[in-house]
């Protein structure tokens, strides 16, 4: 006796529908999108379970969970599908493509073997983002010397200044400015 079961996965709720060998509708039902929920129901069905849901979300965790109570499961890819569309129906068209053959592409979940290397790339970017204030921190102060130093680059014998300079107040800044426009000491004018 073998049961085509097809998922419709949403955030709050699940919507499975079970169709037979022959392709007669048997029942459909909405389940909480819950893993202990979601076993029960799958494990309520009699006979020789095949289930379908689409790739999203929630496949992972769905497929690690829900893979050792049944004897085939198939993830597939997002399909675009035509006409009125409800969990429903889109539940009974995904086990009825199972059941003939018909799904479009499948998508491979490996159970907890790539479960940590799938979850390194999301925590990296959660702590790149939470402590986000930091490296921003860090880049603007690198940028802002960088600009500092490529201003004074070496120009007719001058030399790059390595060290980023201190910041003066207005006050400091026009003093220094005045220095400079006045002659030095000693030094002979261009007029003589």
């Amino acid at each position: 006796m073998e049961r085509y079961i097809g998922m419709d996965v949403h955030a709050a709720s699940c919507t499975l529908a079970v169709i037979s060998g022959t392709g007669r509708k048997l029942e459909d039902f909405p389940v909480e999108t819950n893993g202990q929920a979601l076993v029960e129901a799958v494990r309520m069905i009699p006979g020789h379970k095949h289930l379908v849901f689409e790739e999203g979300l929630q496949s992972a965790w769905l497929y690690e969970t829900l893979a050792p109570h049944v004897d085939e499961l198939v993830v597939a890819g997002i399909t675009q599908s035509r006409g009125p569309k409800s969990d429903k129906r889109d539940a009974y068209a995904l086990a009825e493509k199972l059941r003939v053959g018909n799904l479009d592409k499948s998508v491979f979940k490996a159970p907890r073997q790539f479960t940590r290397l799938r979850e390194l790339p999301r925590i990296h970017m959660t702590l790149v983002t939470d402590v986000g204030v930091g490296p921003l921190a860090a880049h603007a102060a690198r940028t802002t010397w960088l600009r500092r130093a490529l201003r004074s680059l070496p120009a007719r014998g001058r030399t790059l200044r390595l060290r980023p300079t201190p910041r003066r107040s207005g006050a400091t800044r026009r003093k220094s400015a005045s220095r400079r426009s006045a002659p030095r000491r000693g030094a002979r004018s261009r007029r003589e």
